[in-house]
């Protein structure tokens, strides 16, 4: 466990009604209606239970495949693994609460991501249930911030290029699973999910067999900014957008020689520039 503000969280000794939080939320009512109606807990399923959505830049960069080994290898168990179409609406469902301090550039390019191919959601579940399984995953993950990952969390195994390319996402605590479980999945398909994995198996060769599909899918690609710098260079040097001695040093530079490429209709592989306006592009709204 990395997240030393997980320790804090202990499990639940007596069914209780959630926090109300999120009690005029649609999405986990969906939810915590379809447990009860399944006979299932709510508290504790939440309690017991993950989610890890893989993004499309991870397909990209093929951070999909070594997410799951990642997860078995930190004895996570895989107990549901699927593909979902994201869409703009995702995006805005999933961070309805924060979305709002996010920049119109950062919008932009995560829709764009999301237009790339399939993402996988993965329930995981963990055998110490001392700590919400949620809270762990989240201080396992890391957070969102290059700068900030230290070794042994997942985002710092898949060496994730920017903030915005950070590859995974993962609700922090129980009440948000429930929640961000009805936003993948509507009925009667969230019914289905929730009874697949309430048997507890254990589908890690099936998770990385999807993954490994969705990764086939799209052409490989590096998050790493410096890669990206060469590559596009190269498309702009090749295409006398700018002379051979002019190779932009910073982040504005960069973005002007986008721009100009753009004003000329000379293309931008459009993975590279995500890359590079994610690196440079204000992603916090001010």
């Amino acid at each position: 466990m990395i997240d030393a503000e997980a320790d804090m969280l202990t499990p639940p000794r007596a069914p209780r009604r959630s926090p109300s939080r999120f009690e005029s939320d649609t999405y986990f009512l969906e939810t915590r209606d379809a447990l009860e109606r399944l006979s299932l807990d709510p508290d504790e399923f939440g309690w017991r239970t993950g989610l890890l959505l893989l993004k499309p830049d991870a397909a990209v960069t093929g951070g999909m495949s070594r997410s799951v080994t990642w997860l078995t290898e930190h004895g996570y168990r895989i107990v549901g693994a699927h593909a979902v179409v994201t869409t703009h609406l995702h995006a805005r469902a999933l961070w309805y609460f924060d979305w709002h301090r996010a920049s119109p550039e950062r919008r932009r390019l995560a829709d764009q991501l999301g237009r790339m191919c399939p993402s996988v959601v993965l329930l995981v579940g963990h055998p110490d249930d001392n700590v919400a399984v949620s809270a762990r995953l989240t201080g396992d993950k890391g957070p969102a911030n290059p700068t900030q990952r230290v070794p042994g969390q997942l985002r710092y195994a898949l060496d994730s290029g920017t903030y915005l390319l950070n590859q995974v996402h993962t609700p922090d605590d129980p009440d948000g699973v429930l929640r961000e479980l009805s936003i993948y999945f509507p009925e009667p398909e969230l019914s289905a999910v929730i009874t697949a994995c309430a048997a507890t198996p254990d589908v890690s060769a099936e998770a990385l067999q999807l993954a490994g599909e969705i990764e086939s899918g799209v052409e490989r690609r590096s998050g790493d900014v410096q890669v990206a710098h060469d590559m596009v260079w190269e498309q702009l040097r090749s295409n006398e957008v700018v002379a051979a001695t002019e190779r932009p040093k910073t982040g504005p530079e960069w973005l002007a020689a986008i721009d100009r490429a753009e004003r000329h209709d000379v293309p931008v592989d459009p993975w590279y520039r995500i890359v590079l306006e994610s690196a440079y592009l204000p992603m916090i709204r001010h």
